[in-house]
Parts: structure tokens; sequence; C-alpha cells
């Protein structure tokens, strides 16, 4: 296909898609200025500014897409990826790392939540995944060295979208062009484009559009003001004749680039680094959001409330022809709170003239208005979902309610979802594609120290110090490309509620652990919104790390030897009375000896010594051994003398 051709077979595409998506694109403004309070048009509005009424919006809109925009911020999710084969079992944590590391630096979450407000409001919105050389690498890379990329994420702006018009599926898979409108400069255009397409800007002239959606903001044409010159430039991804995917950036001067597209698939098939979604499709193939449902009640409810408004202050009058002057003005002070009538002349007020009563309109307004705001609250998020019913609520049932009311927005919902998994994918691609080197990226998972880990290394290749020593540091055992991996969502943790019910829970069973088996850090570490717990947990290990003081250690063992002497001391006291009494059972004179009381009450007293002698030795044991894990810190069982499995004494001892 020569240039010229092609060139023409491109724009023919764009403005396919541009009449193919023009009621879409009218709609979603319509959309975002209902958001935005902009509910009025300007004849309505001149109408009512004319009966001296002020032009109200009751939004509702806004406090149901505000809702849910909060609620994505509450169930973020992250990527976690899983190996296919028990060989990359080890490497898929390092995946896992790496699909974060680059949500982290380029601020995903963000993004994702700009997204989601487009596809609230318009109705579709999408990210593009690409990459970039570091500026390091530019200055440094040789011949010899490859060079160094970082992955890309753009927000894709929804007014910036086009698509094939003849795309039916919600997340544009059977599109076979799809591509961004970007509007830039001259001289940005000439620095990123070269000095060459200098006369493809200059050849650009200005066309009719078929809306005012792809127009520069503010409103200009292709190349519009001698004092600036703005460039809008057509960035299209299409399949080409042999199947794969191509590119080109253009005007409508000309071609400033083109070729095969740079981005690889897990197939090493070429792909576009669009993941892009629409929230709902109708049968013309035209893309809209939930806001298109809601309009029609939001307009009844601003209407009804100002037509009650105007029938409230208005009176509708009667009269004949012996009241045939000052018509107009008695009408005018009708509507004054202090308004005064006049009749002239014969005119008697109630028969030549009066008023009609409208009570029972404005009552049949009233109803219907109250019954537009009760369809309006079961549409979309409502009170339930919200967690706004009336009467007080735990934590638990808010929830309840919440996931039983999102139920509804389950489809909404899931699309997002959706366009994670083909983000993190597309992440996933360009790190492979692109992260051939040796690479560390810093991982802070964990706020009490820093974790380090190595993608592509050889550990035997590496200079001796090149780790430091004591470095939470972790490597790779292959090479990135060769990873075969599977990618999950983690969600995000439950709502506040929630986490402080479970907290309460743990601090409830804290108490009753009369042994100890639940440890102080975890019951810390468990508390949601404590400030600085990392800094509190930090200050207790360090505690724990301390040495034992030695005058403490000095004067516990003087307790165990005293403790030990007394022990002694009692055991030799008991053999003697047991002596004692048996010589007494003996007698040598020939005599009757003790009686049986005095021998059982021998007995009782020795046992009694017996008892104390071994709760004596028992608190000995307990001293050596408090004394011991003061000077260690945390010892496990296995190492305490007399202690076998979970802490059980062994058998024997």
């Amino acid at each position: 296909m020569e240039d010229i051709q092609f060139h023409g077979w491109l724009i023919d595409m764009f403005t396919d898609a541009e009449d193919g998506s023009d009621k879409s694109r009218k709609g979603a403004e319509k959309y975002i200025d209902y958001y935005n309070n902009r509910q009025w048009t300007e004849r309505e509005a001149e109408i009512l500014r004319k009966r001296g009424q002020p032009v109200v919006s009751f939004n509702l809109i806004r406090n149901k897409i505000d809702y849910l925009q909060g609620l994505e911020r509450q169930q973020r999710t992250q990527p976690r990826a899983l190996p296919r084969t028990p060989m990359h079992e080890q490497d898929s944590q390092a995946v896992t790392d790496s699909l974060r590391y680059v949500c982290d630096d380029q601020g995903y979450s963000d993004i994702k939540s700009l997204v989601w407000g487009d596809m609230l409001k318009a109705g579709w919105g999408g990210v593009e995944i690409t990459v970039r050389m570091k500026r390091s690498s530019l200055l440094s890379s040789t011949a010899m060295s490859q060079p160094d990329y970082d992955v890309k994420l753009t927000r894709c702006a929804w007014d910036r979208m086009f698509w094939d018009p003849h795309s039916s599926e919600d997340d544009f898979s059977d599109a076979s062009y799809l591509g961004l409108i970007i509007w830039m400069d001259r001289e940005e255009a000439v620095r990123r484009y070269g000095d060459g397409a200098a006369a493809v800007f200059d050849e650009t002239v200005s066309i009719a559009t078929t809306g005012e959606t792809y127009d520069d903001k503010p409103k200009f044409s292709w190349v519009h003001s001698a004092r600036r010159k703005r460039i809008r430039v057509i960035q299209m991804y299409f399949i080409g004749q042999d199947g794969q995917w191509s590119y080109a950036e253009f005007t409508k001067g000309g071609i400033l680039r083109d070729g095969p597209s740079p981005w690889l698939d897990e197939d090493g098939e070429r792909e576009h680094p669009y993941a892009w979604r629409s929230s709902y499709t109708d049968r013309d193939n035209g893309r809209y959001g939930p806001i298109r449902d809601l309009v029609d009640p939001q307009d009844e409810i601003n209407k009804r409330r100002s037509k009650k408004l105007h029938l409230d202050t208005s009176r509708q009058t009667f009269g004949n022809d012996a009241y045939n002057s000052n018509v107009k003005e008695n009408k005018r002070q009708l509507q004054k709170g202090d308004g005064h009538i006049t009749l002239t002349g014969p005119a008697k007020f109630g028969e030549d003239f009066g008023i009609i009563p409208t009570n029972d309109q404005s009552q049949g307004h009233m109803q219907l208005l109250e019954q537009a705001m009760a369809v309006f609250e079961v549409m979309g998020p409502n009170a339930a979902m919200q967690g706004k019913q009336a009467g007080q609520q735990s934590g638990r049932a808010i929830i309840a309610q919440q996931q039983g009311g999102q139920t509804q927005m389950g489809l909404l919902t899931d699309a997002l979802r959706q366009m994670d998994m083909d983000a993190y994918r597309k992440m996933w691609n360009r790190i492979r594609q692109f992260w051939t080197g040796e690479r560390w990226i810093r991982v802070t998972d964990d706020m009490r120290n820093l974790r380090w880990v190595g993608l592509n290394t050889n550990p035997l290749s590496m200079p001796p110090g090149a780790v430091p020593e004591g470095a939470n540091v972790s490597m790779m055992q292959g090479k990135l490309a060769e990873v075969d991996i599977d990618i999950i969502l983690d969600d995000a943790p439950a709502v506040g509620a929630l986490m402080d019910e479970q907290f309460s829970l743990i601090v409830d069973l804290k108490r009753m652990d009369t042994k100890g088996e639940i440890p102080f850090k975890a019951v810390i570490a468990a508390a949601p919104n404590l400030r600085s717990k990392g800094e509190l947990l930090k200050a207790i290990g360090d505690a724990e790390q301390q040495p034992p003081n030695p005058m403490a250690i000095a004067g516990a063992e003087a307790e165990v030897a005293t403790q030990q002497a007394t022990a002694k001391l009692r055991n030799a006291q008991a053999e003697k009375a047991m002596a004692d009494a048996r010589q007494t059972m003996t007698p040598s004179d020939g005599g009757s000896g003790v009686s049986e009381i005095d021998f059982a009450k021998a007995g009782a007293e020795i046992r009694n010594t017996e008892a104390s002698t071994q709760k004596i030795m028992a608190e000995t044991d307990q001293t050596r051994l408090e004394t011991t894990l003061a000077g260690l810190g945390p010892v496990p069982w296995s190492f305490i003398p007399g202690a076998g499995a979970n802490g059980q004494p062994v058998a024997g001892r």
C-alpha cells in the first residue's frame, strides 16, 4: 500500500470511528454535565428566569457516583503471580514483587481510580502500558550493553479514545483498530518527530468534525492561532494485512511514524498497549455508563420540584367583562407575599374576578415527586449499600448490608476487575520483554525493614561484598523471560468497621489467655489505625535484644540458692521426722509405743513437708528459667530442660 493510499485509509478509519461513536460521545458529554450539576438546558433555564424562579438542581447523581468511586478506593486490589509449573514456584514471588513495584512506581492505584471515574460518568476508560528508557541508561548505554527501561502507565482519557465502530465487546477485544487523539504544541511535535515532520504539520488544515469531544481544550481546530499553533496527532493501532498489530501516528497532512507494534504478548505475538473497558454496550454498539439510567429520574425530580414551586407561588384567576382592567398588575400583586389587588367599578371579588384553587395540582406533583425520589433511591447504590439506613447498627451488620447492596453493582465492578487483569497482564508482558538485564528492585511491604529482589541475576558471578551482610535479599533462580506464571488479584483488606470488631475480639481473647499463648506483639500488630505501629513493634524487638542486667541475674541466682537450701533443710527435717516415727512405733522397752492417731499425724506432717519441698523446687526451676530467658531472649521450647513437644514435660522428668 503506497503512502498516499495508506494515509487516506488511516483517515477513513478514524472518520468512521468518529461518526460511529458520535451518539455515545454526545451522551457521555450529557452524563458528565449531569454529574457536574449542569442539568438544565439554556432554554429551560431562560424560562425559569423569566418566571422569577431560581435554577435549582437537586443533584442526586453525584452522591451515587461519588460513593462508587469511594468504594473502589476501599476495595483496591494487588496482583499476585502463581506458577504454572513446579520449576517456577520460587520465581513467582519475584514476579509478584516486580508487578507491585511497577504499580507503586507509576501510581497505578490513582490512575485506576481516574479510569473508574471515566467508566462511571462517560461509560468507558482505560490505561496505556508502554515503556520509557531511563535517563541514566540513555547516557551510559553502549553498543555492548542494552538500555534499561521502566514500565510506563498512562491514563487514556475518555474524550481522547476512539475505536472500531463494529466492536461490540465491553473490553474492545473484537476491535480491528483503536487509538488515541493527542493534542500538542507544534514545537513539541517537532521535538518528538523531528524537523522532517515539520512539513506535515504545516500542511495540516482545519476540517469539520462531527462533535466537540475530540476538540482541544479550550476548543481549537487542527491548527489555530498565530501565537500558538496546536497540532492534533492521531495514534492508531490496527491489525495489518499480516494479521498482526501495527501502528501509525499521523495528522491530516501526512504520516509521522508507522511500523509493526513494538509490544509483544506472552506468546511473542504483537499486541496493542491498551487495557480498555466500557461499562455497558447496547445492541447498536453504543457505549454508556450507569448515569444514563439516572438521567430521567433526575429530570423528573428537578422538574417536579420546579413545577410545584411555580404552582405554590403563582395564582390562576378568572374574570368577566365587568372586570377588564388591571388584570396583569393584579396577577403580579398576587405573586407577592404582601401584594394588593384593586377592583374598579362595580366588579365584585368572587363573581367578576377571583382565584382558581390549584392545591390539587400541587399535591399531585408532590406525590409524583415522592415516587420519583423513592425510585431513584433503589437505583444504583442504595441506602443499604451506603450504610446509611436509620438506626444504630454494628460494623458487621453494615458490612452485610453493603455486600447485599453491591450485588446489583456486580457487573459494573467486575468490569473494573477485568480491566485490572488486562493491565497486569500487559505490565508483565512489558517486564518480560524489556527487563532483560540485571535489575534490583526495592520492595517496601514491611514497615520495619526493606527487602531487595534481584532479577536476572547470577549469584555465582557476583563479586564478593556485592550484597551487604545481613541485608534482606532474594534473587531469582532464572531469567524473567523464561518464567511462566498466572496472575490473580488479591482483594484489599476488610473495611474499617469490620477490622475494629476483629481487633476487639482479639483483645477479648488476650484477656482470657491465662497461659500467655497469644504474644503481646501479635495483639499490637493486629491493631488497626494505630499510629507508629511499626516504631512500637521495633522498640519492643530492640528491648528483647538488650543484654540482661548483671545485678538482676546475681540477685536471681542468690534467690535460687536460698530456695534450694531451704528445700534441702525441709527435706532433711522430713526424713528425721520419719525416722523418729519409725523408732517410736517399735518400742525397745516392751511398751505399747505411740497410738495410731499419733502415727497418722506424723505421716500427714511428713506429706505436708514433701509437698512444700516440691513447691519450692518448682519455684526454683521457674526462677532459673526466667533468668535464662531474660539473658537469651525468646528461646524455643526444645531448648528448655524438661520440655517436650508443644512445651509438655517429657515423660520421666
